[in-house]
């Protein structure tokens, strides 16, 4: 009998032990941020340079900022609405990915330009380019 006491006793010390040492383990890594998701270390923005004809809802110097992503179009559901006849309803999106940020055409009818050129595929997005959707122009800032 007192041989099962000392038995149980020494496996309640080592399941305290066990417990205080994970119970630390996790305070460290808490800590030292261990868990933490990686924040963009650069944040960029369009700034609006031209209107179309209906310009009542931005003006030449807005800023609009890219968080994760920016839905862009003439539909009202998208986070930047153009009102443009050259704009489909869901036209591009320019998102956050990795640590970057893209845009992409979203099979637009009248295409998505960078720097001039026709979006064919999703790209980088870097500060000083130059984005044209329909009468709409946005230079990338951060």
């Amino acid at each position: 009998m007192p041989l099962i006491r000392i038995i149980f006793k020494v496996l309640i010390i080592v399941v305290i032990y066990i417990i205080i040492v994970m119970a630390l383990r996790i305070m460290y890594k808490d800590i030292k941020g261990g868990n933490k998701r990686k924040k963009v270390s650069k944040h960029l923005g369009l700034e609006v340079m031209r209107v179309g004809d209906d310009s009542s809802n931005l003006k030449v110097g807005s800023v609009i900022p890219i968080h994760t992503k920016l839905t862009i179009g003439r539909k009202e559901d998208n986070m930047l609405v153009l009102h443009d006849q050259y704009v489909s309803g869901n036209h591009a999106v320019a998102f956050v990915k990795n640590d970057n940020y893209y845009i992409k055409d979203l099979n637009s009818t009248n295409g998505t330009l960078l720097n001039n050129k026709k979006l064919e595929k999703t790209m980088d997005l870097k500060v000083d380019d130059e984005i044209i959707i329909g009468e709409y122009v946005f230079k990338v800032i951060g």
